[in-house]
């Protein structure tokens, strides 16, 4: 009774890795703003108010009937983030789980974007964008001190967004439409089962996916023809999750009845709701010769949406968890400029702070996140009149964030610092017609 009562608690406790907000080396929470190659360039400054390419579309989808022509932009990105973790698991007084520390845990990936944009007339412009606001990729050895806490993690959300706009005049549009979202995600991390633990690790795995809606609008003025003003809403959507859970015992313990029907008693199929934020973002463009333009932006998050998450099983001797994550609400902003260096190249940089939501008392190994200062830089080469090239670097600075966190009764107490930062490169294209 008492080894069931174990196998139990920890089984319902690694139910808090399912979309619990994964790490990102390369923007807070687990957001991506690798949305587009010209605004990694500009450490992601300038989207909401510059209206100068077809990324606009997801930006502020007001900027699509101030474009000059209709468009097409497709984007790569490769990230290489870094969180080495530094000290110890501890099980108890002076008792520390064996294994290594160091690591990378979060691994290369590469994403991509699209964007679509057409001129009806002067006024009015529709346009679709494909992109990946949010994303991460955690992989731990299999022998490092957390993996109590968490092994692999690994979560997508793929939007498609459909949008149009409306010019009233040579100063002011709006631009309003639906997106579409898929969120698909992966979690694993082994379990303490005690002296059970002599015969190999169990693994506990979880994984589900679901659609969700919603919505995007902005507004675009021109107080002069040197200033353009912009602000843009992303809506929260909420995802209904399709969860299935499932334990891997060592052999041993797999030819055991008792433990393996256990395990499979508590393995199977659930149901888990997530909202992802809404945002609000402004921002200011303003072209202070006929070769320099400086830009600001900011942005509000609503992460405080995700105060718990709530797995409910949906049969009988299954674990219905609920998991508090109390994220906080976070602030984003930076300067970034262009310099037309000749007709066909133009050369733009620029520095922005990005808040984290997590702080030492919600950090975990899934969520070592931590505040963040980015430094871009990128170039436009036009070498014919409707097709320009965009190449873009960014580098991540994090502020080493403590952990100190129990994921389960179980797991051990895991004390330490992580060592952040990460390295974003990214090739765009975008043809005029």
């Amino acid at each position: 009774m008492k080894k069931k009562i174990t196998l139990m608690a920890c089984s319902a406790l690694v139910t808090q890795t399912l979309f619990s907000p994964g790490h990102q080396a390369v923007a807070s929470g687990f957001a991506l703003r690798e949305t587009d190659t010209i605004s990694l360039g500009s450490a992601y400054v300038g989207s909401v108010s510059r209206a100068g390419d077809a990324s606009t579309v997801l930006m502020n989808p007001a900027g699509m009937s101030f474009l000059d022509a209709s468009e097409l932009q497709g984007n790569v990105f490769y990230a290489g983030p870094v969180a080495r973790f530094s000290g110890q698991n501890y099980l108890g007084p002076g008792v520390t789980t064996p294994g290594v520390q160091g690591n990378r845990g979060i691994t290369d990936a590469a994403t991509a974007a699209s964007y679509g944009v057409l001129k009806i007339d002067p006024h009015w412009a529709i346009g679709y964008g494909f992109y990946t606001p949010y994303g991460q990729r955690a992989n731990y050895p299999s022998n490092w001190v957390g993996r109590y806490q968490s092994l692999v993690s690994s979560i997508t959300d793929y939007e498609l967004g459909a949008m149009a706009s409306y010019r009233f005049n040579k100063r002011f549009s709006i631009g309003v439409g639906p997106r579409m979202g898929f969120l698909t995600g992966r979690f694993t991390r082994d379990l303490n089962l005690g002296a059970l633990n002599a015969f190999g690790p169990t693994t506990a795995d979880m994984a589900g996916n679901a659609f969700g809606f919603g919505y995007d609008a902005g507004i675009l003025y021109k107080p002069d023809d040197a200033t353009q003003i912009g602000i843009n809403y992303q809506s929260r959507i909420s995802y209904d999750l399709s969860t299935r859970t499932k334990f891997s015992p060592p052999p041993l313990l797999a030819a055991n009845p008792l433990v393996n029907g256990m395990l499979i008693a508590q393995s199977g199929h659930g149901a888990m709701q997530v909202t992802l934020p809404d945002s609000v973002s402004f921002g200011v463009t303003r072209a202070i010769s006929p070769r320099w333009t400086v830009m600001l932006q900011g942005e509000w998050t609503h992460w405080s949406l995700l105060h718990s998450l709530n797995n409910i099983s949906d049969h009988a001797g299954g674990a219905d968890t609920s998991i508090a994550v109390n994220w906080r609400n976070t602030w984003f902003g930076g300067i970034g400029a262009t310099y037309r260096a000749s007709k066909a190249v133009l050369v733009r940089g620029g520095f922005s702070y990005d808040q984290s939501p997590t702080t030492i008392r919600n950090r975990n190994t899934i969520t070592p996140d931590t505040n963040r200062f980015t430094l871009g830089a990128g170039v436009d080469y036009t070498p014919i009149r409707r097709v320009t090239l965009t190449l873009s670097y960014a580098h991540i600075f994090g502020t080493n964030p403590r952990i100190n966190d129990a994921a389960s009764a179980t797991s051990g107490q895991l004390v330490g610092s992580y060592n952040d930062y990460g390295n974003v490169v990214a090739f765009g294209v975008r043809t005029r017609f």
